[in-house]
């Protein structure tokens, strides 16, 4: 694995040598998940300044998460609180967004979109135009649990990848409402070739997936906590598909 894991390094340390050169003060959205961690791990590398926002409902399992990262960072967070009565209020307005960009618009999408939509909201109040997202490794690197059962990781990982094109209209309809630019390191083309690359070994081994993230996670010293956190969908750990159901 370690020259799969050092080419990673590599790669992700380009890149964010390169928007250091074209960005300042950006914005991290961080969940608490290896993907996001290791986002804000190379942001903090790289940029003086930066502003972490993170966000979940009264029924979050996502903040024990960012409170290990932010004393990792040695840098404070913005939480944002997400209610049932400011979803009701933003809910259409999500859904005419989603539509817009030809999106499917179901509780899974709408939920996903509402996270990001509240979130983005809080980013424009604060003057935050350049946001970077940890989206892409559930697919790219085997993070959810189908790709457990599959005999060819890989191509399973190939015939999945229109989803992320789904996922970048998503995020990118709630991103451009705000006026913010997101930042997706991998989602990349350097990355997406390379992820495509890795053997299937390194990808998924038993009940462990993104195996070669968690390992670079423990290269660069990420707390245990949030190397060894398993999977857990955005829309449940932050418990807002629960609140748009009784909207929906």
């Amino acid at each position: 694995m370690q020259p799969y894991l050092n080419q990673m390094n590599s790669i992700l340390t380009e890149l964010f040598v390169e928007y250091a050169r074209v960005y300042r003060a950006p914005g991290i959205l961080l969940s608490g998940g290896i993907d996001s961690s290791m986002i804000s791990y190379f942001v903090s590398s790289n940029f003086k300044e930066y502003t972490i926002l993170s966000m979940g409902t009264e029924k979050t399992k996502d903040k024990k998460y960012i409170d290990i990262m932010s004393d990792y960072l040695k840098k404070p967070y913005i939480w944002i609180d997400i209610t049932e009565q400011n979803l009701a209020t933003d809910i259409t307005v999500i859904k005419q967004l989603l539509k817009n960009e030809g999106v499917e618009i179901n509780i899974m999408q709408v939920s996903l979109a509402a996270g990001y939509f509240t979130i983005f909201k809080k980013a424009q109040e604060l003057g935050i135009t350049h946001i970077f997202t940890g989206q892409g490794p559930d697919i790219l690197l085997g993070g959810y649990h189908k790709y457990e059962s599959v005999t060819n990781i890989n191509e399973e990982i190939k015939k999945d990848l229109p989803l992320l094109e789904i996922d970048k209209k998503r995020d990118g309809a709630m991103a451009k409402h705000f006026g913010i630019t997101l930042i997706n390191p991998y989602l990349e083309n350097t990355f997406i070739d390379f992820a495509l690359a890795i053997p299937q070994e390194y990808l998924v081994q038993g009940r462990e997936k993104k195996l070669i993230l968690r390992e670079l996670g423990k290269k660069v010293g990420l707390p245990a906590e949030i190397v060894n956190r398993p999977k857990k969908a955005f829309q449940y750990s932050t418990g807002i598909q629960d609140m748009i159901a009784k909207i929906y």
